[in-house]
């Protein structure tokens, strides 16, 4: 390992911590630059409820002006008319309107792309953002499509609970002039404007691979040549699309070592309390486990408190999910070795506003069908560059 951006007067307990955990902990290989991070890197997150993070605001800037800009002062020029009557709006408006349609903020991910998208809209000039929560209710989102049509906006951003229920509503919002874009695979053949995503199974399978990788590194220096382990899952919910497209890709991933084992899988309903519940009932049933792979980020930590408890966390493997910038989120977490690895969950949404403002600023840009932006797996030795260059990548439009 390259130590030599190591803080010098930090050498000796380096040594120390590096041999005290490559003796009991599995996750050798997450630990490289998890000292040196910690020690050296005096960097923190924003919370994410009142700005995205310098991570996000880096790479967002690219599309967005540096600072929220004041409104417009009386008498200013208004938007040209054509430019109004294509997206719906009315000449009188000051201002474009986007809505964006959620399943359930009461998920980290969502609540964050909220809150992200908030901001990014704040920082173009002419726009207004109005977000609604369908609460994990389809009857209920559909009902909030219809009021979004029926207020005109600009566009409307949708991740659907249940796409063939908004099929309609995605045409009758085109008849009327309104981009829609949807934020979910299943979209694809549903009409809307565009569709931004991520494949669900392949964050599934990357949470896998990097089990696997441990579990390697694991055998090597126990001098075996089979790969074994045993694994506990928690899932968010007991049934949706995004979490068994999640778990099947794990599943999946897991299944390339017959030595590796899924012994435990359980919801934990997205929540920390649930998840150290749903830990501790596993150590309980199997007694001892070698990795932990939560769908989220807050259940992730659930886990670890679980298993701290259970005196077992320096032999388990913990990897969550979102990798979320901000206090106590993905990100951090795994840079203060809280958790040994996280899955990116890229936003989307931040493509998706960069894909409408590009529609109403050149009228000669059609968007493709689809764009899907790739996960990527955070670790000790990486997140140092995410957070000084970001996670993910945006495609070119």
């Amino acid at each position: 390992m390259n130590i030599s951006g190591l803080c010098k007067s930090d050498f000796k307990v380096y040594n120390t911590f590096t041999m005290m955990f490559s003796r009991t902990r599995p996750a050798a290989l997450f630990l490289g630059m998890l000292f040196l991070l910690a020690a050296c890197d005096p960097s923190d997150g924003t919370d994410v409820e009142q700005a995205v993070s310098d991570l996000e605001k880096q790479k967002l800037e690219k599309v967005a002006p540096p600072e929220s800009p004041p409104p417009p002062p009386p008498g200013s020029p208004l938007p040209s008319p054509g430019l109004l009557a294509a997206t719906g709006l009315a000449a009188k408006d000051e201002r474009a309107k986007i809505v964006l349609l959620l399943p359930d903020t009461r998920i980290a991910m969502q609540e964050f792309q909220r809150n992200g998208l908030a901001m990014l809209v704040g920082r173009q000039i002419g726009y207004q953002l109005t977000t609604s929560d369908a609460a994990g209710s389809s009857t209920q989102q559909i009902e909030q499509f219809r009021q979004a049509i029926a207020a005109k906006p600009a566009a409307i951003i949708i991740c659907p609970i249940d796409p063939p229920s908004v099929a309609a509503l995605i045409v009758e919002a085109q008849t009327h002039g309104i981009i829609v874009i949807g934020l979910d695979k299943r979209m694809l053949n549903e009409g809307c404007t565009s569709i931004v995503f991520s494949d669900q199974r392949k964050v599934g399978r990357m949470a896998a691979d990097t089990i696997i990788e441990a579990l390697k590194r694991k055998a090597a220096e126990e001098n075996r040549t089979e790969i074994t382990g045993r694994v506990v899952q928690l899932r968010g919910t007991a049934d949706s699309y995004s979490t068994n497209e999640i778990a099947e890709g794990f599943s999946e991933g897991l299944r390339t070592q017959s030595g590796v084992i899924l012994v435990h899988d359980a919801p934990a309903d997205w929540t920390t309390e649930n998840a150290t519940k749903c830990t501790t009932e596993a150590f309980n049933l199997q007694k001892n486990f070698d990795a932990i792979y939560a769908q989220s980020d807050a259940m992730a930590i659930g886990a670890a408190k679980a298993a701290e408890t259970a005196g077992q966390r320096e032999t388990v493997i913990i990897v969550g999910t979102d990798g979320l910038s901000g206090q106590k989120r993905g990100l951090e977490l795994v840079r203060l070795g809280e958790l040994d690895a996280s899955v990116v969950q890229p936003a989307l949404v931040d493509l998706a506003l960069h894909i409408i403002t590009k529609i109403r600023s050149d009228n000669t840009f059609k968007p493709q069908l689809s764009y899907e932006i790739q996960p990527v797996v955070i670790l000790p030795k990486n997140v140092d560059q995410m957070l000084r260059t970001g996670t993910y990548k945006l495609p070119n439009l």
